[in-house]
């Protein structure tokens, strides 16, 4: 396969000693191959390619005491402790994998060496148990070079590492925070023993295909590749090493010090397992364990993980706290589910300790039309998240980074299993969980588990299907190709306002238009091939849009344009309908048409499955993809997804002379009359009225926001529009009573945001002085606006102060509010209602949205010479709280100065 990064010519690949590179001269015999991206004046930027690594580790005071009997271990190795008693060539570099200590002056230090590349199908066992093993996937890395004396790794690299830290945050580049995993690369430049110079290098993880792919999955790609490469790149292409070549990661022995701060880890109590004589194979029972969980709605395992990402983090979880995450596999029920549904279902959850005595669980919903839990999911505890308050499991574990190694889970579990049933034990069979404990930034000696829930009293093995050991991936999982985008099509040209409602696969979304008129034209006759009648259907559109209307007037082709796909066979009587949308200019009042055959309809209230195809006109590859991608909706019935099939629609966005083009199938989702939110029904026509605008009077005249479905006007604020301005609102927010979270925050926003957000689900969960659960709400983000003098000064990086807040029912107006227990939170009274001014944003909410919004707003404010309170802005969400955010409308908005500060001003 193909391995590329899509750059401008200015990449450079580098192989084996990387000839024209700065290492040409040190890096001698067998090297790992890797791509240099790009350069900045202070580092590099290289992609590493998939390897097998020998490494071990040692936990110690020092960094260079432990370095040094980590080299001596696998110099034992290469020389011959292993089970063929066979020489190994060395290897360079020697990387040395650690952190700096958080919480204990101990610290765990790992070192490694890449393995010869014809070693890959035959890789000699070490005998050491304490030398492992390791798939390193394709990784890019930030590289910086430094100069040393030593062959011995001590506190110079730290130095080293601190700064080169600091570098990257200055930099904006994307990488996992100060305090993770940086690596020391040693290639011995020196033969003369008088002047031992070792060549260093420090690494640092930006990225790999795993991370890449979870955020192009939420189309976030912009952060997940270094500043030097954002702009002269397109979508990344990975390999993988094949699953042939990749040897059985099992461990003859577990790691102890997997799960060390700054990590919440929860409390086990491990036993061995009677009758078993494998180390790697124990009981463990988990106490005080607080869970995150999802429910994907997919089929496959590498998806599962990029769905549930996102929400998972969105959900109040720190991901410096995070324990591990775990990805429960769960076989099908037929009787349940169907027989042509998915074959696995999946759950995936974040877990920490710091709970009670009993597991707490926190299981988000997907907030859209017609998603339902499958039943398969439903029964697995019969209900409950875990099979008892206190999880017990057999576990065994393996190395290496599970995403990449399907196969070695899926032997690892029957292994399992299969020495569980020798030794009679009982235990859950219909399912596995996958427990990773590492992140991603940690390439060397990862703990991973297989753990398997225990039965036991053996008294809750009925109707449990048989755990096939297969992992299904989808097709993303190895694509060859790039995904599908828009790229700049509609920056470009205008076009049609789509919001996503639910991601489902890489390429397979459910959208929802936004509410406008659209044109229809029909094929003024029958036609005998599906191709003839479309371009009848296009002859009076065409028409329409160059001047045949009432105005006279030529508007421009809308993009995409749309053509109705008929799959039944109706030989001579095909007829089509083609459709656009009306641009924004003409949305109001569009010319009349004078062909019947035209005519306009205002967009209801559907949603349609969306997938995108790149490529010539073919018609045997449309069809077929088509066909796919109706198999994989099938598929997803136990979710409650059904699409209409009599309602297929293929979009166009480029001109036809074009070579590759991009198309686009959508096809409408079938919702059952009862899931509606919105009192439609599914038999309503495409020309009926929308039900209510989205704003409604109120009976003092006032024009209110719609609250939320589900969420009452006692937990969500009312919002009423005083006065609606083209470019901003004035507003009225109703009297306030909360629970508020302030911290200056280091770091990003996108990534340190979460430690701001976190305390107010364990505040409404119960840790608070009542030890009371409370309705969720609504949060309210405040952050703090600098003035241009107080920017000029410089603000620190862990100095700019934010807040966090979140409504309790009015009724705590009048009476006690629970107390909370978390340091740094207080209780907010406001009694009062107060005037505000604020603008409406639409899309996915994040730190971004809100400065662009927050700018927009500032500017529209300046330019009509109001008077506001620039010391905070202040936004929230309508939507349901600590869930997984969607795409939705914020609401960004600023005080109103009111006559004391005005006074108070006029004073001074």
């Amino acid at each position: 396969m193909a391995s590329k990064v899509l750059l401008t010519i200015f990449l450079l690949v580098c192989v084996g000693a990387c000839h024209g590179d700065t290492n040409s001269n040190i890096c001698t015999g067998d090297c790992p191959e890797y791509e240099l991206l790009c350069s900045t004046p202070e580092y590099d930027v290289r992609r590493l390619k998939s390897a097998l690594w020998v490494s071990t580790t040692v936990s110690h005071l020092s960094l260079s005491q432990a370095s040094g009997r980590a080299r001596k271990r696998l110099h034992d190795y290469f020389g011959g402790a292993n089970a063929e008693r066979r020489k190994i060539s060395f290897t360079a570099p020697t990387v040395t994998q650690t952190r700096e200590p958080s919480g204990s002056p101990v610290r765990e230090v790992t070192v490694a060496m890449p393995l010869p590349e014809e070693m890959r199908k035959n890789v000699p066992k070490p005998t050491d148990p304490r030398v492992v093993i390791d798939l390193v996937p394709e990784t890019i890395m930030y590289v910086k070079k430094f100069e040393g004396r030593s062959p011995r790794v001590g506190f110079v690299a730290d130095l080293e590492a601190r700064n080169f830290f600091k570098t990257l945050y200055n930099n904006k580049e994307t990488f996992h925070g100060t305090d993770g995993y940086y690596y020391v690369a040693q290639y011995d430049s020196s033969t003369d023993s008088h002047d031992h110079r070792v060549h260093n290098e420090i690494w640092v993880f930006s990225t790999n295909e795993r991370t890449y792919k979870w955020l192009e999955f939420d189309d976030l790609t912009e952060r997940a590749l270094p500043a030097c490469l954002r702009n002269h790149t397109g979508p990344m292409v990975w390999e993988k090493m094949d699953q042939s070549d990749i040897p059985l990661l099992t461990r003859e022995q577990c790691s102890t010090t997997y799960c060390e701060a700054p990590k919440k880890c929860p409390k086990v109590e491990i036993k061995e397992v009677k009758g078993i004589d494998d180390k790697s194979i124990v009981l463990k029972q988990y106490k005080g364990l607080r869970t995150s969980v999802y429910v994907p709605p997919t089929c496959y395992y590498d998806t599962a993980l990029h769905a549930s990402t996102g929400p998972l983090l969105e959900s109040g979880v720190t991901p410096r706290e995070l324990a591990m995450s775990v990805t429960v596999v769960m076989e099908k029920r037929e009787e349940l589910d169907g027989k042509n549904s998915c074959q696995k279902f999946f759950k995936v959850l974040l877990a920490s300790g710091g709970g009670k005595e009993n597991t707490e669980d926190t299981e988000l919903e997907v907030d859209n039309n017609g998603y339902k839990v499958p039943e398969t999911v439903k029964a697995l505890h019969h209900g409950r998240v875990t099979n008892t308050a206190e999880p017990t499991s057999y576990s065994k574990c393996f190395g290496g980074n599970a995403y990449y190694e399907p196969n070695t889970i899926t032997t690892t579990a029957k292994m399992l299993m299969d020495r569980l049933r020798e030794k009679k034990k009982c235990f859950l069979g219909d399912h596995i969980s996958i427990v990773e404990f590492h992140p991603q930034s940690r390439l060397f000696d990862r703990h991973n588990e297989i753990n398997i829930d225990a039965d036991l009293a053996c008294s809750d093995q009925e109707d449990r299907p048989s755990f096939t050991f297969h992992l299904p991936v989808s097709k993303d999982y190895s694509r060859p190709e790039v995904r599908p985008t828009f790229d700049d099509q509609c920056v470009t040209h205008e076009c049609s306002n789509q919001t996503i409602g639910l991601r489902l696969q890489n390429n397979l979304k459910i959208i929802e238009y936004a509410p406008g008129s659209w044109f229809y034209s029909e094929s003024p006759s029958k036609s005998c091939s599906n191709q003839e009648a479309f371009y009848k259907a296009m002859i009076p559109f065409l028409s329409y849009l160059n001047g045949k209307n009432e105005d006279n007037l030529k508007i421009e082709m809308p993009r995409p344009l749309y053509a109705h796909v008929d799959i039944g066979d109706h030989k001579c009587d095909e007829v089509v309908t083609v459709s656009s949308w009306v641009p924004e200019k003409f949305s109001n009042s569009p010319p009349k048409p004078i062909d019947d055959k035209v005519s306009f309809g205002p967009v209801t209230k559907r949603r349609w499955f969306q997938s995108l195809m790149k490529g010539e006109y073919d018609p045997a590859a449309m069809k077929q993809h088509l066909v796919e991608m109706m198999e994989e909706l099938d598929k997803l019935k136990p979710f409650g997804l059904e699409y209409s099939p009599d309602d297929i629609w293929l979009g166009a966005y480029d001109d036809p002379d074009k070579e590759e083009r991009l198309f686009e199938f959508v096809i409408e989702q079938k919702i059952p009359d009862a899931d509606r939110k919105d009192g439609s029904s599914e038999d309503a026509g495409d020309g009926e009225e929308e039900a209510e605008s989205n704003l409604t009077e109120t009976s003092d005249e006032r024009v209110t926001l719609p609250l939320p479905e589900g969420c009452s006007k006692d937990v969500c604020p009312t919002v009423y529009v005083t006065k609606n301005h083209s470019n901003y609102m004035e507003l009225l927010v109703s009297k306030y009573v909360g629970v508020c979270y302030q911290r200056k925050l280091c770091g990003p926003p996108e990534t340190s945001g979460r430690k701001l957000l976190f305390p107010l689900p364990q505040y409404f969960n119960g840790d608070n002085s009542e030890n009371k659960k409370l309705d969720n709400s609504v949060i309210l983000m405040n952050a703090r606006i600098y003035s241009a003098e107080e920017e000029e000064k410089g603000i620190g990086p862990c100095e700019r102060e934010y807040q966090a807040c979140a409504r309790l029912p009015d009724d705590y107006l009048d009476k006690d509010i629970p107390k909370p227990n978390g340091e740094g939170l207080a209780i907010h009274k406001d009694p009062n209602p107060h005037e505000v001014f604020g603008i409406s944003v639409k899309g996915r909410d994040s730190w971004t949205l809100l400065s662009e919004g927050t700018r927009a707003l500032m500017t529209a404010l300046d330019e009509a010479n109001v008077e506001y309170d620039k010391t905070w802005v202040k936004a929230f969400s309508y939507d349901k709280p600590f869930a997984n955010t969607k795409d939705k409308t914020t609401y960004i908005f600023f005080p109103k100065k009111t006559g004391e500060e005005e006074e108070d001003k006029a004073e001074s």
